[in-house]
């Protein structure tokens, strides 16, 4: 899970930076009919890049930043009191690139996997989005896929996330990248004994989000058993939003989990 943490400290020190914890994971997959399809996974970061911006431009006018503690660029940003990135986080002179190699150097470890092609990198640094997206040839080669990257990146072990056959559709509850961030800070929480750190990490990261959208082309969603789905595009469209450090929505036991009936 090391890789999987300091890829997770980046972005809550990335966060402190811009006083914002803007971060969506977007999981995305289409099954067609006999079993194919394709995959894509985004860490979007855009809404982050604004604010940063901002403050890069407020860091040039004296006038406006003496008075916030801002002094030569947007990482100089002082509140109360200075924030201290943990001794363990990678170093900050280029967060965003370093970030975006963890999350689309993904794609190198999945290339010439059987059953996988056109396997895509994306390193957005311009808009802030990371991720990795590629084709496969039926669920056995998607589940293979998955099982190599959580190995891979985040030491986690997976054996098999989806299970699609005729009008039968599961997304089961492994390889949840949410989960596993909240894992990984918890056990960086322990290992420190910084107390606070955790409600500090809940606080910038309230609003980040861990999308599902499952596409169905040739078949139409019937019923999901996830209370978060939503169905859209005419049936055609299943997705679930889980936001995992919100306290309301895992007293409810929110999950990635579900079982959909297709028609």
């Amino acid at each position: 899970m090391k890789n999987l943490k300091n890829l997770f400290l980046a972005v809550l020190a990335v966060s402190m930076t811009a006083l914002t914890g803007c971060l969506h994971i977007i999981e995305e997959a289409t099954f067609k009919n006999n079993g194919s399809g394709s995959y894509k996974m985004t860490l979007d970061m855009s809404e982050m890049k604004g604010m940063m911006d901002m403050f890069k431009g407020m860091a040039g006018d004296s006038s406006l930043t003496s008075g916030m503690g801002i002094e030569g660029d947007s990482t100089s940003i002082q509140t109360e009191g200075d924030y201290t990135p943990p001794a363990d986080a990678p170093a900050m002179e280029d967060p965003m690139g370093g970030l975006g190699t963890q999350m689309s150097s993904v794609a190198a470890t999945i290339r010439g996997v059987e059953g996988i092609t056109n396997v895509v990198e994306i390193n957005d640094t311009t808009n802030f989005q990371f991720g990795y997206s590629f084709d496969f040839v039926n669920v056995d080669a998607l589940n293979r896929a998955l099982r190599i990257i959580n190995k891979d990146k985040y030491d986690a072990k997976v054996e098999e996330v989806f299970r699609f056959k005729g009008k039968s559709f599961e997304r089961l509850g492994t390889g949840d990248i949410g989960e596993e961030m909240k894992k990984a800070m918890m056990n960086s929480d322990e290992e420190g004994g910084e107390e606070g750190s955790m409600d500090m990490v809940k606080m910038f990261l309230a609003d980040m989000s861990y999308k599902q959208i499952y596409h169905f082309p040739d078949r139409t969603v019937k019923k999901s058993d996830n209370k978060l789905g939503e169905i859209t595009d005419e049936g055609h469209t299943l997705t679930i939003n889980i936001k995992p450090f919100d306290e309301e929505q895992q007293k409810k036991k929110a999950s990635v989990a579900t079982k959909v009936k297709l028609k």
